[in-house]
């Protein structure tokens, strides 16, 4: 029932105009929503699946991931949306079909990906296609209850196949491309042939829609499948009836057959959610495959024989598996998971959900399993966590005071259309849903004064109402069924789970989508405002971007959230707009916000491709030329930056570029480690950056020259505002100090460092920390650069601040600004400067001191940063280490502790993992500390 729900809606869907602004859509490198058609490319290399979230991806079968994506037209609710796609057989064209028909079959250029025509002519929704053999011809099925021929070269249309009584959903040509065949919902086939497109026959015998179609490659049987359960074997040439192969027991999604016509794979509408691989010849079953918790509409079998490819299930995954026996191989899938359950704490202060589906009670369809702290006037938001138990959080509510809410089938299609307000066990009100206004009641509660009704049901429906039924308006943002709502304890926000893979934060008065929360499986997050702007974790912002329509006539771009960090990374404007229960007042009280999304149509990050060397390709040659191709932008390049093996090698400024807004080339040379290099190149505009990350082997037999360290450690305990006093932040940074400049002729060749402390030479003042990162700046490719800070770290403002021995308090309790350091000066020395850089940070000894700003920063810089704490915790002191806790397990690990493997070395990662454990085990969990690492993050040795 769940999925189905959505390809329904567009029987009553009204025709909306393409929205103009850029649209903020999800990437999790997987489908999220009913995925539509699979295919394999001829050579079996790569598989090719079309959903409902309407996006086309290719996926490479070898790595398991997404290697292109196609995108066309879209805008809000159904348009855009893909319910057709075919392949031809020679890989040569790719053709979708959807919603609206205005715009037309789009066919694409396989190979470039480039669309290179619309395929006008249907009136209402395209919802089947099919290729000829020959390669020749298309054909297309419509909700209009035609098919139409195609000439695929001359893009233009051979013939209108008239006839059908109700929609087409299944489409086919006979292997010598001479007859087509086509499907309805009036229970019928009808076979056409191609040359004229006159009827051949009409193929009856089902009792409910047929909804799939397959062709025999060898000899031309065409297979049908249908609502009535049954799958029925059709002569290709006659159309005359051959036999009932099964009656499967359940609705027929979708028909396979394998390309040596022996076997027919089924997919399935309705559970349970098994799909099937019969024997032609005899209709027994091979094969159960009972993988899928959920609608199977998409099925494939590759080029080989060898492998079928079932797209679906609440995951929206699509599995590979053996054709014989049915043994799994893998999961196409992103990082996302549709949310069944939403809560919040009982004082208000923590938004709670679930991503586990248990029951189908509309109040409760699963456990709380991860919570978010929402902010407050001195925290901001914080990050998932996991929940370790629900019982203090409150959830939908079905009564009150004698009310109470149920809801029963109705409707035309035997959902849960009826909501029933009932008082004393007495029906006061109904209210009845139809299909435009979300099917049914799939989710529903009180509000806590009792006044007013929340329901959540199909294709994104919130819809508030007064205690009598009557309609107070609705909540538009979610794409997917909602599972589960919930009101703050305070009745000011509502929140909402979904299909889509969303958690959203509503304004419950103004009905405002004042938040949305992706989190992903891999623990990466993403939570954005309504203006765009955004707070994530180190990775995040690579889950969103921007799509920018070009006309139905040409493919969309895509710009990440990653190229305009710099302008939309706003975890303070994101705090705000929950604080204020308003998007447009946080962003009105905001700095530097004069770059607006919709400035993304005519103004855009730089695009450039990597001309030579090839991607994985191999050298003999230290000093690589790097030959990139920027092309034509309104707003030039202004700076080159190379990361190799996360080492800044060339940085900003290093690279004259030309001032042009032209197409040109440019070379530069890049040094090499030995062996594998992971090259990182960014460019950057005053609009924002665009990243290619790239791989190439050096054949070397020379052993990597160990590199300098350059150190800075800062220790701060007396302040000149007293009450601010540490016990041990300053021995923290000698200890610290000590033991690593103990390693010059071990782990580095030399060490330069500092220490600024309290009773060292130089004291832990503003100015002598601001001159001390200079330090920084004689680090070259091979050295590692090291940043210390053990002290006050406060939050003003969404700024972060690390406090000197001189800060000063104003008469208001807050800091002056030039007795303080601002958190981007100690950036910009470690992010400007060569070599691998690790920032060690313990200033966390208060509950509003954690800035995830600082994470994220340091993340995006290629910079790893190991935190005394994470966003929950606070860094503790103790009298018997006589050292704060963070940097006591820091000591013991570098004096061998952490080197976990024996081999004399200590690794980041170790010294992490003992570091957690240690942590743990002197504070019962009570202090967390974090490795905030770059994504492909290459370990390396530390002491």
């Amino acid at each position: 029932m769940r999925s189905i729900l959505l390809t329904l809606l567009i029987l009553c869907t009204f025709a909306t105009i393409a929205a103009e602004k850029p649209l903020l859509q999800i990437d999790s490198g997987g489908h999220k929503a009913l995925i539509m058609d699979v295919v394999f490319t001829p050579d079996g290399r790569y598989l090719v699946s079309a959903s409902d979230d309407k996006l086309i991806r290719v996926w490479d079968l070898k790595t398991g991931r997404t290697v292109r994506t196609l995108r066309g037209q879209l805008g809000a609710g159904h348009e855009g949306k893909i319910f057709a796609m075919a392949l031809s057989p020679d890989g040569q064209w790719l053709a979708a079909g959807g919603y609206p028909s205005r715009w037309g079959i789009r066919l694409y250029d396989f190979p470039t990906g480039k669309l290179v025509a619309l395929l006008k002519g249907h009136t209402n929704v395209v919802y089947s296609l099919a290729f000829s053999p020959n390669n020749r011809y298309l054909v297309s099925g419509s909700f209009d209850k035609n098919a139409i021929l195609w000439d695929v070269k001359r893009k233009r249309r051979l013939h209108t196949l008239q006839g059908h009584t109700d929609h087409i959903y299944a489409v086919g040509f006979t292997p010598d491309s001479k007859r087509v065949v086509t499907g309805s919902y009036d229970h019928t086939l009808r076979l056409w042939q191609v040359r004229n497109g006159q009827r051949i026959a009409t193929l009856t015998g089902h009792t409910d829609k047929v909804r799939s179609v397959a062709i025999s490659p060898q000899d031309g049987t065409i297979a049908s499948g249908s609502w009535d359960h049954s799958i029925r074997l059709w002569n290709g040439r006659t159309g005359r009836f051959v036999k009932t192969l099964a009656n499967q027991g359940t609705k027929v999604g979708s028909l396979s057959f394998s390309p040596d016509g022996r076997y027919l794979l089924s997919g399935i509408s309705f559970p349970p959610y098994n799909c099937h691989v019969y024997s032609v010849s005899s209709g027994k079953k091979r094969v159960t495959y009972k993988g899928h918790d959920s609608i199977v509409l998409a099925t494939a079998i590759s080029p080989d024989g060898h492998w079928a490819a079932t797209g679906g299930g609440n995951d929206q995954a699509i599995h590979i598996w053996t054709l014989r026996d049915g043994k799994l191989k893998q999961r196409l899938v992103g990082v996302g998971a549709s949310t069944w359950a939403v809560g919040f704490s009982d004082d208000g202060k923590t938004l709670a959900w679930g991503k586990t589906s248990r029951t189908n009670s509309p109040t409760n369809r699963g456990s709380l399993e991860y919570r978010l702290t929402l902010p407050t006037a001195d925290r901001p938001v914080g990050a998932p966590k996991a929940l370790k138990q629900d019982q203090n959080y409150l959830r939908a509510q079905d009564q009150w005071r004698g009310w109470t809410l149920r809801s029963r089938q109705g409707g035309n299609y035997g959902y849960q259309a009826i909501l029933e307000i009932r008082h004393q066990n007495r029906i006061q009100a109904s209210i009845e849903r139809a299909p435009h206004e979300g099917y049914g009641h799939w989710s529903y509660t009180f509000t806590p004064n009792g006044q007013t009704i929340i329901s959540g049901g199909a294709g994104g429906v919130i819809t508030a109402y007064n205690r009598d039924g009557s309609k107070l308006g609705d909540y538009i943002g979610h794409t997917g069924d909602v599972w589960a709502v919930a009101v703050s304890p305070d009745g000011r926000l509502l929140a909402s789970a979904s299909h889509d893979q969303t958690v959203r934060l509503w304004d419950l008065q103004s009905r405002e989508n004042l938040l949305t929360l992706f989190h992903g499986n891999n623990g990466e997050w993403v939570a954005w405002t309504s203006s765009g702007h955004y707070t994530a974790s180190p990775d995040g912002d690579s889950l969103i971007g921007w799509q920018i329509n070009r006309g139905a006539d040409q493919a969309a771009d895509y710009v990440t959230a990653v190229q305009m960090r710099d302008r939309f990374y706003r975890p303070d404007i994101v705090a705000n707009a929950i604080r204020f229960r308003s998007v447009k007042q946080a962003v009105a009280q905001a700095r530097r916000t004069d770059f607006i999304i919709d400035d993304l149509k005519k103004a855009q990050p730089p695009e450039f491709k990597v001309v030579s060397p090839q991607n994985g390709s191999r050298t003999r040659q230290g000093q690589l030329p790097l030959e990139l191709s920027f092309a034509a932008n309104t707003n030039p390049v202004k700076t080159v930056e190379v990361y190799v093996n996360d080492k800044l090698v060339i940085t900003r400024g290093k690279v004259v570029l030309p001032h042009r807004r032209n197409h040109y080339r440019k070379t530069v040379m890049i040094p090499l480690d030995a062996g594998n290099n992971r090259l990182r190149i960014v460019a950057k505009n005053s609009v924002g950056q665009t990243v290619k990350n790239w791989q190439v082997h050096f054949d070397s037999y020379r052993r990597q020259k160990r590199g300098d360290l350059y150190l800075v450690a800062i220790g701060v305990s007396d302040y000149q505002e007293n009450s601010f006093d540490l016990r041990y932040a300053a021995a923290d940074a000698r200890a610290l100090h000590k033991a690593l400049v103990a390693q010059q002729g071990k782990a580095y060749r030399n060490v330069h460092s500092l220490l600024l402390a309290d009773g060292a030479e130089q004291a832990p003042t503003a100015a002598n920390i601001e001159d001390a990162v200079d330090l920084f700046a004689d680090a070259g490719k091979d050295d590692t650069v090291v940043l210390f800070l053990a002290g006050h770290g406060v939050n003003e403002n969404g700024q972060y601040y690390f406090l000197p021995q001189d800060a000063r308090l104003r008469r208001n309790n807050r800091w002056r600004k030039s007795s303080v350091i601002k958190w981007r000066v100690l950036q910009d020395a470690l992010e400007e400067n060569q070599g691998r850089r690790l920032l060690l940070v313990d200033t966390c000894h208060a509950g509003n001191a954690f800035n995830s700003r600082l994470v994220k920063d340091a993340a995006d810089a290629r910079i790893v940063v190991i935190s005394a704490t994470d966003s929950d915790t606070v860094a503790q002191e103790r009298s018997e280490l006589k050292h704060g806790v963070f940097t006591y397990a820091l000591l013991e690990g570098l004096n061998a502790h952490a080197d976990m493997n024996h081999d004399s070395l200590i690794k980041i990662k170790e010294l992490d993992a003992y570091l957690s454990n240690k942590i743990e085990e002197l504070t019962n969990g009570q202090q967390v500390p974090v490795l905030h690492a770059p994504g492909g993050f290459k370990d390396f040795v530390f002491a």
